[in-house]
């Protein structure tokens, strides 16, 4: 099994290394992510002072963000791409989620964990704004506006992961189906002469273990929606057709 990248010496063995992208300058890119993360609605001179400690970077596919049982250094603000990530307990991994624009990677520090608890890998290619966790914290003891707009995007983290708890224990294999499906579009999504297109290249294992189901049952249901009209394919990627119908089969499912 091949091992994920670590780049360094940049992050250690929490690397991400890379260039700004050549067609915007480093500070509008920087905005960009910021702009689309939990922390959006700071205002200056929070928002200068965050920027100003942060900086860009490429993420390439199999890089290790974060890795657990490791020092937590850094607070990544993704911009493009997807993560995954998941956590070891007694040999077994469980996945906690796949990330993408707009979300937060190694969020646990703020809450004050030294060490990190899950490990965090690049999927699909992208770019994020990582904030070192030392200039942050100095940034939180003298900002109460940045302190307000962290603690909001952990509880809302925690709601998420309530929600998804719920939904395992509560719902039906499709309801989830539908669920997951609405929630990438909503991170991933992109125009399509069909609909909208999941843009992250999900397969059905990547869907099953992301629903706590299995493979044979993702692709059986997958050919149900598709058979309704309410999905379709396009090179491995999902196209949503009929968003209206998906939700309104998730709530009957």
């Amino acid at each position: 099994m091949e091992r994920p990248k670590v780049r360094g010496p940049t992050l250690g063995v929490e690397a991400v290394r890379g260039e700004a992208s050549p067609d915007a300058a480093p500070d509008a890119e920087k905005e960009r992510i910021l702009s689309r993360s939990p922390l959006a609605r700071l205002a200056s001179p929070s928002r200068q002072a965050l920027l100003e400690i942060g900086r860009l970077e490429r993420l390439e596919r199999r890089q290790t963000l974060v890795q657990q049982g490791a020092p937590a250094r850094h607070l990544v603000l993704l911009g493009a791409g997807r993560v995954k990530v998941e956590r070891v307990a007694d040999g077994r991994v469980f996945p906690l989620g796949h990330r993408g624009p707009g979300d937060l990677v190694g969020e646990g520090a703020l809450a004050g964990a030294e060490i990190a608890a899950e490990s965090a890998t690049v999927l699909d290619e992208g770019d994020a704004l990582v904030v070192p966790l030392a200039g942050l914290d100095r940034l939180l003891a003298a900002d109460p506006a940045i302190r307000d707009a962290l603690a909001a995007a952990l509880v809302a983290r925690q709601l998420e992961t309530e929600a998804r708890l719920g939904s395992l224990l509560l719902c039906t294999v499709e309801a989830r189906l539908v669920d997951f499906l609405r929630a990438a579009a909503r991170r991933w999504g992109q125009p399509h002469a069909a609909g909208e297109v999941v843009s992250a290249p999900f397969t059905h294992a990547d869907i099953a273990l992301l629903i706590g189901s299995t493979r044979e049952t993702v692709t059986l249901l997958l050919g149900r929606l598709k058979r309704a009209g309410l999905i379709s394919f396009d090179r491995r990627r999902i196209v949503i057709r009929d968003a209206e119908h998906l939700a309104a089969r998730a709530a009957s499912a």
